[in-house]
């Protein structure tokens, strides 16, 4: 069983905090270590790769520009950057 590293699981805990869904907030809670691990592999190029994609989701998912911003560099620092 895959172990989620240090820097995924920040990444986790700030996507989590900062969920402005309820409903994603729970899948959230009914996923196993594995299921947050697969994803996040699923999630990386979407997170590392097309910026503007990812600021529009975000946008459309109500984030303000502040917020956006915060989660691009997280995910940068966090997942994107991760070895």
């Amino acid at each position: 069983m895959s172990r989620l590293t240090d820097r995924e699981k920040e990444w986790v805990e700030f996507s989590y905090a900062h969920e402005k869904k309820d409903e994603i907030k729970r899948s959230w809670e009914e996923l196993t270590a594995e299921g947050v691990k697969s994803y996040l592999d699923r999630q990386r190029p979407d997170l590392c790769g097309d910026t503007a994609s990812l600021m529009e989701s975000l946008k459309e998912a109500g984030y303000e520009a502040g917020e956006m911003q915060d989660y691009k560099n997280k995910s940068e620092e966090l997942i994107c950057s991760a070895p």
